[in-house]
C-alpha cells in the first residue's frame, strides 16, 4: 500500500513514466521475493527520495535480503521513509526502537511511530498498539483502548489480534465477559496455531460455553496446545484420560501428560501437579511407569506458530505478526515494610502474575511471594514473603512534604538490560498533585524507567514518602506538542500508602525527618538495602 503526503504526491507527479515503471517492477519483484531484481529497481528510486522504495529497501537491508545485512543503513532508509509518511516504515521503526535494534531502545519513540502508522490503519501497527495497551507494556495499561486497536487489526486479518480479542471476551478484560463473542475469535486464532487460543477454545468446547459441547473435539485442541507446552492443556488431557471423560480411560497416558504438565507448570504449581501425577502413578505397573517416564523424558514442546522476529509488515504471513510480543515475564520494584517480610509495591506490577519472586538488596537470593491485598483503583499491593530482614523502610511521619523538596527514588529499571543492582536517582517534588490535579500523587523529577514501578521515593533522611507509580505518556504529549517530555513522573503519596497498610493490618514504622539532610549517596546507601526487585511470571 502506498502512502504519500500531498507535497510528495505533487513531486511524484513530475516523475517520468520510467520511474513509475521502476517502482511497480520493484514492488512486483519484492512480492515474489526476487530480492536482487527488487534491489536494482529500488536503489535509484530510494536515492531520489521515493518513500515506498526506501521503505522496502530498508527492510531488505535490515534482513540481508539480496544484499549484505546493514542495520545502520536500514535505519537510515526507514527513517527517511517514515518521515515522509510511509506507514510500513513507521511500523518497522517502531519495532526497532521498542526492541533496541540498530537504535537506542526508546519505548516512547516506538509508540510514536506505532501511533503514526496506526493512524494510517497499518494493520501490524494497530495490532502492536493494541497488544501494548492490553498488557501495559511501555504504556499505561488500558484494556478498553486496546480493544479498539485490536478490532481494527483483527478485521484486517491479524491472528495475534484474534487471539487477544478472544482472551478479552472470555475473561471480560476491557469489555463484558461473553463466551459467545469470544469463541469465534478463539477458533480463528486456534486454527492458526496460537496455543492460548487453542486452550481456551478447547475449554469452550468442553463446557459448551458459547458453542455446542463437544468434549472429544475439545481434547483435540488441548492436545495441540499441550504439545506447544501449555501446562493447563496438558493437565486437562491428563484429567480426561485418567477419568475416561471424552475419551477412553488410559491411566498410563494420563500419567505421561501429568509429568509433562508438571514440567511446564510455573514453580508455584509444580507441587500440586506432582501430587496429581503421583496418584496416577499408583495405579500403574512398574513397566507402565517406566514407559511413561521414558516417553516424557524425550518430549519437547513444539511451536504451532512460525516465529520471525523481523517480519515484513507488508508481505509477511500474518501468523508472524506478534511484534513486539506480549511479554511472558514482567518486573518491577518494591520496598520491604517490616521485619516480617511484607513488601509494598504497585498493583499493576503483580496483578496478572501466576508466580511472584522477590529479591531484597544487591545480592539477596530470590524468594517466592504471594499477594496479601491489592487496591487496583489506587494501584497498591502488599506481598507476603519468607524473608526476615533486619533492614526495612521507615515512613516519614506527619511532617508534610512541599513542592521543591528533594527526593530520592530507588528501584530496578530496565532489569533485562541493566544490572539487578538497585538504581538510585534524585530529583525534587515539582508539584503536590499528579496528572490533571490528582491529589493522590506527587509529581517528581527523579528520572524513572519501566521497572521502577513500586519502588520507594524517600526524603533526604531516607524516610519513605511515596512509591513510584507512573510516568507521563510521552507518545500523546509528543504527538500534540512535537517534543518528548523529560522527567515528568508520579509517585503515590505516603499518606495513602500508610492508610492502605493500616487498613490491611500491616505493621510499619514511622520516623521524623532529621534536622540535617543527608547526601543523595548516603540516602541511596540506606534505601537500597530495603528496596526489593519484584519479578512476575504471567
Amino acid at each position: 500500500m502506498r502512502h504519500y503526503s500531498v507535497a510528495l504526491a505533487l513531486a511524484l507527479s513530475l516523475m517520468s513514466p520510467d520511474a513509475w515503471a521502476g517502482l511497480d517492477e520493484g514492488l512486483a519483484a519484492y512480492a515474489r521475493k526476487d530480492w536482487p531484481a527488487a534491489a536494482r529497481e529500488f536503489q535509484p528510486l530510494a536515492q531520489d527520495g521515493d518513500p515506498v522504495a526506501a521503505s522496502r529497501l530498508g527492510y531488505m537491508k535490515l534482513n540481508g535480503l539480496g544484499m549484505a545485512k546493514d542495520v545502520a543503513g536500514a535505519v537510515e532508509l526507514l527513517t527517511k521513509a517514515a518521515d515522509k509518511g510511509d506507514a510500513a516504515a513507521q511500523n518497522t521503526l517502531g519495532s526497532l526502537y521498542f526492541k533496541g535494534i540498530g537504535v537506542a531502545k526508546d519505548p516512547a519513540r516506538a509508540l510514536i511511530y506505532f501511533s503514526r502508522a496506526a493512524d494510517q490503519n497499518q494493520p501490524n501497527a494497530l495490532n502492536n498498539l493494541g497488544q501494548l495497551y492490553f498488557t501495559g507494556n511501555g504504556v499505561a495499561k488500558n484494556e478498553a483502548k486496546a480493544l479498539e486497536y485490536l478490532h481494527k487489526a483483527a478485521d484486517m486479518g491479524i491472528p495475534a489480534s484474534w487471539e487477544t480479542l478472544g482472551i478479552a471476551y472470555w475473561h471480560g478484560r476491557g469489555t463484558t465477559k461473553d463466551a459467545a463473542l469470544a469463541v469465534p475469535w478463539l477458533k480463528k486464532a486456534a486454527e492458526k496455531g496460537f496455543k492460548v487460543a487453542q486452550n481456551l477454545y478447547g475449554a469452550a468446547l468442553w463446557g459448551g460455553q458459547g458453542v455446542a459441547q463437544d468434549r472429544a473435539e475439545a481434547l483435540k485442541w488441548f492436545e495441540r496446545s499441550g504439545m506447544q507446552g501449555d501446562h493447563a492443556s496438558l493437565l486437562n488431557l491428563a484429567h480426561a484420560q485418567l477419568n475416561g471423560m471424552g475419551t477412553a480411560k488410559n491411566v498410563e497416558r494420563a500419567y505421561y501428560h501429568y509429568l509433562l504438565a508438571e514440567r511446564q507448570a510455573p514453580a508455584a504449581e509444580k507441587a500440586k501437579y506432582a501430587e496429581m501425577a503421583e496418584k496416577a502413578r499408583l495405579q500403574l505397573s512398574a513397566e507402565q511407569e517406566r514407559q511413561a517416564r521414558e516417553l516424557a523424558a524425550k518430549w519437547q514442546p513444539k511451536s504451532g506458530v512460525p516465529v520471525s522476529t523481523d517480519s515484513d509488515p507488508e508481505t509477511a504471513s500474518k501468523e508472524d505478526e506478534k511484534a513486539p510480543p506480549r511479554p511472558q515475564r514482567n518486573a518491577g520494584s518494591g520496598v520491604m515494610v517490616n521485619g516480617g517480610g511484607v513488601v509494598l509495591t504497585n498493583s499493576h506490577v503483580v496483578k496478572s502474575c501466576r508466580n511472584i519472586r522477590v529479591t531484597q538488596g544487591d545480592n539477596g537470593s530470590s524468594q517466592a511471594a504471594s499477594v496479601i491485598a491489592r487496591d487496583d483503583v489506587n494501584d497498591m499491593a502488599v506481598l507476603n514473603t519468607t524473608l526476615r530482614p533486619t533492614d526495612y523502610a521507615r515512613f516519614r511521619d506527619d511532617a508534610a512534604m512541599r513542592s521543591g523538596d528533594n527526593v530520592v527514588a530507588v528501584g530496578f529499571p530496565l532489569s533485562s538490560l541493566l544490572s539487578r543492582e538497585p538504581n538510585i536517582t534524585a530529583g525534587v517534588i515539582s508539584a503536590m498533585n499528579g496528572l490533571r490535579g490528582d491529589k493522590r500523587h506527587y509529581q517528581i523529577t527523579a528520572p524513572i524507567q519501566r521497572g521502577n514501578s513500586g519502588g520507594p521515593v524517600t526524603d533526604m533522611s531516607g524516610n519513605v514518602v511515596g512509591i513510584v507509580v507512573s510516568t507521563l505518556n510521552a507518545m500523546k504529549v509528543a504527538d500534540k506538542s512535537g517534543a518528548i517530555p523529560q522527567n515528568v513522573n508520579f509517585a503515590i503519596k505516603g499518606e495513602l500508602l500508610k492508610k492502605f497498610l493500616t487498613d490491611n493490618k500491616v505493621e510499619f514504622v514511622t520516623k521524623a525527618p532529621s534536622a540535617s539532610e543527608k547526601s543523595v549517596a548516603d540516602v541511596g546507601e540506606m534505601v537500597r538495602k530495603v528496596a526489593v526487585y519484584v519479578e512476575c511470571e504471567g
